[in-house]
């Protein structure tokens, strides 16, 4: 872990197609932490989750993020994974797992290693892009919808992954429709209405 990071919104303001789904939202986070974003379909936990990684511009307001109190950039700081699961069609699992240095076997998917990424299943593309967010070593663990798609056993691999990550100091933002397993660690809920 590369220090205790910090993640902080001030006034935050989040629209999609000109409709405003956040407005004026404030908070800081500090790992070791958990925040789970729960709302309805179409309420903003995706968009707010894009704007916490730096991929969308909040239409008012900042987002900061540290580590050690220094300011950090998200690609510095932040690990995303987004609710569709992604891979490049051609290559075989463990191709693709090279390219990012990611270990099939942390996501307990070495058996599929010679598969092509197109001929994955769900729950094993989610499984695949996992191990490259492991393989990353950030600090921070942006996550939309990491269980969907997956079995018990998938699940439960998240959620052991998650909590090692937090346990080790680390921050994480999940949304998830579904309940998270994580146990033991310093957990927040942040509801979009």
């Amino acid at each position: 872990m590369m220090g205790k990071p910090t993640l902080w919104l001030k006034g935050v303001s989040i629209e999609r197609g000109g409709k405003p789904l956040i407005s004026n939202l404030s908070l800081e986070l500090s790992g070791p932490k958990l925040l789970w974003v729960v709302g309805g379909n179409g309420i903003g936990k995706t968009s707010l989750l894009r704007t916490c990684a730096g991929l969308s511009r909040p239409m008012s307001g900042s987002v900061g993020r540290e580590i050690d109190g220094v300011d950090v950039t998200a690609p510095e700081a932040i690990s995303f994974l987004p609710a569709e699961s992604y891979a490049k069609p051609g290559l075989k699992a463990r191709e693709e797992a090279v390219f990012w240095n990611a270990d099939l076997g942390a996501a307990d998917i070495g058996e599929h290693g010679e598969t092509l990424t197109q001929n994955l299943s769900t729950g094993q593309l989610k499984r695949l892009s996992f191990a490259k967010l492991l393989a990353s070593g950030k600090p921070i663990w942006i996550l939309d919808e990491p269980l969907a798609g997956l079995d018990a056993d998938g699940r439960a691999l998240i959620a052991s992954h998650l909590q090692d990550h937090v346990r080790g100091g680390g921050l994480a933002l999940v949304a998830s429709h579904a309940p998270i397993a994580v146990q033991d660690v310093p957990t927040q809920r942040l509801v979009l209405e």
